[in-house]
């Protein structure tokens, strides 16, 4: 092997050591991102699709959009070497998924733009025996040291006050309560646009905006935005169920189906008008 060839070999092994639990994938509806990824593919059917408007599907804006549904049989694993703070399976009983990986962000002193929409599909239903399910989610990427935290925000359908309803939750923001985006009735069978404008910040000098239709439904100023030690994140979109152990105790036969749709996933940076000193 020359050594233009082991350079490049190199390359690939430890790029391949970063997403080996991980496939490559590409939708046209993702922009911003540099990488998109299969979650935690192996050993589990993909029922994450792009679907067209002109054969009858729900679509935000232009020709796609993102179909994801969720088995209950949905529980895959990664190929790569567990990492002390890594799940590499999903249980089977406990946890199932359909999700999208972005890619590995630095986050820390850093300002971003999320947005997405999202249509409940007018069959989904929420789940029951205290299992929760999460549809879009920043993960910590767990390398900075101490770094043990699973999110510094997610956005999940779970009961709240007596109803299911969708919610912007964050970890690190430990004295904020959960944002209502809505009530999954309410939020079946049409598009809900959303937008987090984030300053990352590991102290309480962060800022959290969130918008629902263009609108700001809260505005959470001097908070901690960052989970305890970690600099650096990567969106998850898609559904994520966790604590379905009881269904699988149970009556593992109903946990139901999940379908939603997703379009206009966008990254950006913050243009100057927008910036959180500007504001």
């Amino acid at each position: 092997m020359n050594f233009f060839s082991l350079i490049i070999f190199t390359i690939l092994f430890f790029s391949n050591l970063t997403y080996a639990d991980q496939h490559k994938t590409k939708f046209r509806d993702i922009k911003g991102y540099k990488e998109q990824f299969l979650s935690m593919s192996y050993k589990k059917t993909n029922r994450i699709k792009t679907v067209k408007k002109s054969d009858g599907f729900p679509v935000y804006e232009g020709k796609t959009s993102i179909q994801v549904t969720v088995n209950r049989e949905d529980a895959g694993c990664g190929k790569g070497k567990a990492q002390t703070t890594q799940i590499q399976c999903d249980g089977k009983g406990n946890r199932s998924r359909q999700e999208i990986h972005l890619g590995d962000l630095r986050l820390k002193n850093k300002e971003y733009i999320y947005e997405y929409a999202v249509y409940f599909d007018e069959s989904y239903k929420s789940l029951e025996k205290g299992a929760v399910a999460i549809i879009g989610q920043m993960h910590t990427d767990n390398k900075a040291k101490g770094c043990h935290s699973c999110c510094h925000f997610w956005a999940q359908d779970f009961k709240y006050k007596g109803e299911n309803v969708y919610s912007w939750v964050s970890k690190a923001a430990y004295s904020s309560e959960p944002v209502v985006i809505g009530k999954i009735e309410d939020l079946k069978g049409k598009w809900t646009h959303l937008k987090f404008h984030i300053l990352w910040k590991l102290d309480e000098t962060g800022r959290a905006i969130i918008y629902k239709n263009n609108k700001i439904i809260a505005d959470l100023k001097n908070i901690k935005t960052l989970a305890d030690t970690c600099t650096g994140g990567y969106i998850k979109m898609g559904i994520y169920r966790h604590r379905t152990i009881n269904y699988w105790n149970s009556d593992w036969e109903s946990l139901p189906d999940q379908r939603v749709y997703l379009d206009s996933i966008v990254l950006r940076k913050p243009k100057k008008e927008e910036r959180i000193k500007n504001k």
